[in-house]
C-alpha cells in the first residue's frame, strides 16, 4: 500500500469509526458486533503505524490522552458563558415569565425545557467540523484549556459528522459522570488506596482537571449538549429546539427529558414531572432549566451582567434524608470555641 491508497483507506475507516462510535456511545444502539468494531479499529491502527505522517488529531486513535501537562493554559470563549438565575419557588418562576411576557408583549411565551445536569460545564470549539479547543466555564469569559481531556471523553466527536457542517461552532454542555460509573470509580479507587470521591459531580470535575490526560481517559466521563455559541454556518437556526436536533444529528448526547413547553402552565407542569422522575433519572440533577426558545427574542432580552434574562434555573429543594443520630461529640478548639459535631448513621 502506497501513501496515497493508505490516504483513501484511512479517511474511509476513519469515517466508518465515527459513525460506530457515535452509535454505541450516543445513541447506544450498535449497527455492528464489538469484533467487527474492533477489526477495523486494529485496522486503522496499523495503517497509521505503517505512515505515521497521516496521523491526524481527530482520528479516532488519538483519545488515548496526550503527555502530561505542567499547567492548564487559559482558553478565551468567543461569546461568554453566562451564569443562570435562579427560581427557587413558584412565585419567583411567574415572576419572571410575567417580565419576559411584558417585555415580549405575548401572554403565551414558548420555552425549551430541559434538565439541569449536576456537572461541569464546558464549551468545545470545532472549525471546520473538527475539534480545535475545549475550555471550562471559568469566569464567563474565559476558562481552563482542557482540549486534551475532552478528546479522551468517547461520546463527544472529534469530527462532527452528518451535513450541513459549520464552519465555526463552539458547543455548550456539561461533562457528568452516571450513578453507576459513580460507583465503579469509587470501588476502582478503594480497591488502588486512592482518593473516594464525595459526590459525583466532585468526581468529574476532579477527572476534567487532571494535568496528565491519560488518567482522564479511564475515567467513566459523560457529556450533554445543551446549547450553542458562536455559529458561522449555512444552515439558519432560528430556536433553541431545534439548535438542539441539530447538535444530535452532529453527534453530540443531547437530553431525551428536553421539551417544548407553551406558557406558564407547561412550564410548572414540567417541573413537577421531572421533579416526580428525579429518583429514576441515572444521573444527577439539580432542577429543570427554561430557555425562550426563539433566537430572535432571547436577543431581544438580552443579558444581564453575568445571566441572560431570557433563561432561569428553577432549582429543586435539598434533597432531605432520615437517618440515626448516633452521637454528638464535642470539640474543643485552639481559642477555647467548643463546636458540636453530630455522628450519623450512612
Amino acid at each position: 500500500m502506497n501513501q496515497k491508497q493508505a490516504t483513501k483507506e484511512l479517511e474511509n475507516l476513519r469515517k466508518k469509526i465515527t459513525i460506530h462510535n457515535h452509535q454505541y456511545y450516543v445513541l447506544d444502539d450498535p449497527y455492528i458486533p464489538d469484533s467487527e468494531y474492533d477489526r477495523l479499529f486494529q485496522q486503522l491502527i496499523k495503517i497509521e503505524k505503517d505512515f505515521p505522517q497521516l496521523i491526524i488529531p481527530s482520528s479516532p486513535s488519538q483519545r488515548v490522552g496526550a503527555n502530561p501537562l505542567n499547567e492548564f493554559d487559559e482558553i478565551k470563549h468567543i461569546i461568554p458563558m453566562l451564569s443562570l438565575a435562579n427560581a427557587f419557588d413558584k412565585n419567583e418562576m411567574k415572576k419572571f415569565y410575567e417580565r419576559l411576557s411584558n417585555e415580549l408583549s405575548s401572554e403565551n411565551l414558548a420555552f425549551s425545557g430541559e434538565t439541569k445536569l449536576d456537572g461541569l460545564a464546558i464549551n468545545i470549539l470545532y472549525e471546520n467540523g473538527n475539534l480545535k479547543t475545549a475550555g471550562t466555564r471559568g469566569d464567563g469569559f474565559s476558562g481552563e484549556d482542557v482540549s486534551q481531556n475532552v478528546r479522551t471523553i468517547l461520546q463527544i466527536p472529534l469530527q462532527l459528522i452528518g451535513e450541513n457542517i459549520p464552519d465555526l461552532l463552539e458547543v455548550r454542555g456539561e461533562v457528568y459522570i452516571t450513578h453507576k460509573g459513580f460507583i465503579e470509580l469509587n470501588k476502582n479507587q478503594k480497591k488502588e488506596k486512592k482518593k473516594i470521591f464525595a459526590n459525583p459531580r466532585n468526581a468529574a470535575a476532579g477527572s476534567l482537571r487532571q494535568l496528565d490526560s491519560k488518567i482522564t481517559s479511564t475515567r467513566p466521563l459523560s457529556f450533554s449538549a445543551y446549547g450553542i455559541g458562536k455559529y458561522k454556518g449555512k444552515l439558519k437556526i432560528k430556536y433553541h429546539t431545534h439548535a438542539l436536533k441539530q447538535l444530535k444529528l452532529w453527534g453530540f448526547p443531547v437530553s431525551v427529558e428536553s421539551k417544548k413547553l407553551n406558557g406558564l402552565r407547561e412550564c410548572l407542569e414540567y417541573y413537577l414531572y421531572i421533579s416526580n422522575k428525579r429518583k429514576k433519572l441515572l444521573y444527577d440533577i439539580d432542577g429543570v432549566v427554561y430557555k425562550i426558545d426563539n433566537i430572535e427574542q432571547q436577543k431581544i432580552l438580552g443579558n444581564v451582567s453575568r445571566s441572560p434574562r431570557w433563561a432561569i434555573a428553577y432549582k429543586f429543594p435539598p434533597t432531605e434524608e432520615i437517618t440515626q443520630l448516633l452521637d454528638i461529640e464535642v470539640q474543643v478548639g485552639r481559642t477555647g470555641t467548643v463546636t458540636p459535631v453530630a455522628r450519623l448513621a450512612p
